[in-house]
């Protein structure tokens, strides 16, 4: 699968990378989830929002949705709040995990390692 994971720290990054085991082509950069960064995640197949300052808007999600993008993982200290706006559609879909310790990354790893597994079974 190829990902981006926005926002994210030195130290979830190398914990991504071990979890990882050049499994996936992970695109890691430090800045969040933006209207002007929201491009990045053309040609990916997950994204990984990463940081309680990422903006995800309903405009953000139609633009992932727009440039391919099939999953999102919320990868956050804090659950997302409640003005965030749920997208109906049935090519996205979305997984939460708690970032409260950097071997969190295991857990987001295996959920990326589950979608492929899945879109492997339906191809």
């Amino acid at each position: 699968m190829k990902v981006i994971a926005y926002n994210t720290s030195q130290i979830d990054k190398q914990f991504l990378a071990l979890a990882n085991h050049k499994r996936h082509k992970i695109t890691i950069i430090s800045v969040p989830l933006d209207e002007a960064t929201v491009y990045f995640a053309e040609a990916k197949d997950v994204v990984i929002i990463n940081g309680n300052d990422c903006s995800v808007s309903s405009v953000i999600l139609e633009i992932l949705i727009s440039l391919g993008v099939r999953y999102i993982i919320a990868w956050l200290k804090d659950p997302f709040k409640d003005d965030v706006p749920e997208i109906r559609n049935d090519r996205l879909r979305w997984a939460s995990v708690r970032n409260v310790d950097p071997s969190d990354a295991y857990e987001v790893i295996d959920i990326i390692n589950r979608w492929q597994k899945d879109d492997d079974g339906h191809n």
